[in-house]
């Protein structure tokens, strides 16, 4: 009955959907999220439940399952009907409230995300950063590359920076695209995002539009975004270009700018 309903479900293109069909990645994923019996987790596109199913045999204390597509919702709802630690939520990403799921407590973030959107879910990580344990996303190799990526290197992007501002990031392993289907186009990577503590970053939206900023036209010389006084002042030689600074030169720039606002 169960592969009779499998066969009824379409990965669709506009979803970026790929299932996860290799047993053994799916188990080394899942052992990394190092499940534990009070563990909150929520789990970004359950698709046919592949990974959920793994998550749930670990038994944590809950699994909060984010599904957009209807399609899916029979399939889940059969595969997990007799778990009372399962809850799907038939909504976007973007549409949950973390908050009121964590209920105060910190959950862990995992997932295959859709690669259309895999960029604007991790940056949204760094607004949930208080209520996060960890992260644990498979996402497409080069973005992958990104988040780990050193300064004066093609791959040093504002995503870099942004990210590597709240957490420090593990690049877990390379997926090939025979262990999906359908196969993408492109390598995947499971990376690990285990908040910092204590990030001297109070408004992280204005935070996010300074990094835009440096990185806008990023082989202009900073003097010409930044006034040199500033640049100055956090040690930084007016002439550099953005790629040249590491993400604590920017983080430093950051803060030295808004205590100059604050002052005058």
């Amino acid at each position: 009955m169960k592969k009779a309903q499998h066969k009824k479900f379409y990965t669709k293109k506009r979803f970026g959907q790929h299932l996860l069909i290799s047993e053994g990645i799916i188990k080394k994923i899942v052992d990394e999220i190092q499940i534990e019996t009070e563990d909150i987790i929520v789990e970004i596109g359950v698709g046919t439940g592949q990974l959920t199913k793994e998550i749930i045999k670990r038994n944590p204390k809950i699994v909060y399952g984010i599904e957009i597509d209807k399609t899916a919702y029979p399939i889940i709802e059969e595969k997990f009907s007799d778990f009372e630690n399962f809850i799907l939520i038939k909504k976007d990403y973007f549409d949950v409230n973390l908050y009121e799921l964590s209920k105060g407590e910190k959950i862990k973030l995992v997932g295959n995300l859709p690669y259309n959107v895999s960029s604007l879910i991790l940056v949204d990580t760094a607004f949930k950063i208080d209520i996060l344990k960890l992260c644990l996303f498979m996402i497409q190799k080069e973005v992958a590359e990104k988040l780990i990526a050193k300064p004066k290197t093609k791959n040093f992007t504002f995503l870099t920076v942004f990210i590597q501002t709240f957490f420090d990031v593990e690049y877990v392993m390379s997926v090939p695209a025979r262990f999906f289907s359908p196969p993408p186009k492109v390598t995947s990577a499971v990376v690990k995002l285990l908040p910092k503590k204590d990030v001297p970053v109070k408004d992280i939206k204005d935070y996010k539009n300074f990094v835009s900023l440096l990185f806008s036209q990023k082989r202009k010389m900073l003097k010409s975004k930044i006034s040199e006084d500033m640049l100055n002042k956090a040690g930084i030689n007016p002439k550099s270009r953005v790629e040249e600074l590491t993400t604590e030169n920017i983080l430093n720039l950051y803060l030295v700018n808004k205590n100059f606002i604050s002052e005058t």
